[in-house]
């Protein structure tokens, strides 16, 4: 099993109308370096887990995980912003997550606008007996 935001990435990474607006060099995994963090590079995208822990067992072996990811997006307009979301919305539900929080600001570190959004899915994992 790929790990959760390794799977989010791949996904993302993977869309076509998403890399209309990002390549591969924008989506980040945890963290963004500080170099990178340039209005130049916008819109860029960093995934992020916040927890996953496991959900359903079978004979006291767990067979699938919950997992909460962030996806935050910052872009140079609030119309960008919206229109790499509702790319991400529909990605990320594709992929079984749903989304249940939210988050618009604009960052002042950069000057971009950031929009948080915090996905929710149930994944099955392998059992090794």
């Amino acid at each position: 099993m790929m790990n959760p935001i390794q799977e989010v990435a791949y996904v993302l990474s993977n869309n076509e109308k998403l890399r209309e607006y990002v390549s591969d060099n924008q989506i980040y995994l945890i963290f963004i370096p500080v170099d990178d963090q340039t209005i130049e590079n916008a819109p860029l995208i960093r995934i992020n887990e916040l927890e996953s822990f496991p959900d359903n067992y079978r004979d006291d072996v767990a067979y699938s995980i919950s997992v909460d990811i962030q996806i935050d997006t910052w872009a140079k307009t609030l119309k960008e912003t919206q229109e790499v979301q509702a790319i991400i919305d529909r990605a990320m539900a594709n992929a079984d997550y749903k989304q249940y929080a939210s988050d618009l600001m604009k960052d002042p570190d950069i000057e971009l606008y950031k929009y948080s959004r915090r996905y929710r899915a149930t994944k099955k994992i392998q059992i090794n007996y």
